[in-house]
């Protein structure tokens, strides 16, 4: 038997990312009381993320990575904001 036969198949186009995932607006922002600590790697995974990313067509002088960083995104209510672990741009 043909296991590509048993297959669903797809009539439609998937939906884009933008229609599906959430925006950073729907997420929580996180809680400004919570005193929990990352754990003993969590230094190490974004040193070796830093250190190890580049994307092919972009060079390194034109790639920002940062960790930890607090984004605001309403300045009139400061406890709106995101804390990425990593990320680049």
């Amino acid at each position: 038997m043909n296991s590509l036969a048993t297959l669903p198949t797809q009539s439609h186009p998937p939906l884009s990312p933008r229609q599906t995932l959430p925006t950073m607006y729907d997420l929580p922002s996180e809680d400004p009381e919570d005193i929990s600590m990352p754990d003993q790697y969590h230094g190490l995974q974004s040193t070796l993320l830093s250190d190890t990313f580049q994307p092919r067509n972009i060079a390194s002088e034109q790639v920002f990575v940062a960790s930890d960083l607090n984004i605001y995104y309403d300045l009139r209510n400061l406890n709106w904001y995101k804390r990425p672990d990593w990320f680049a741009w």
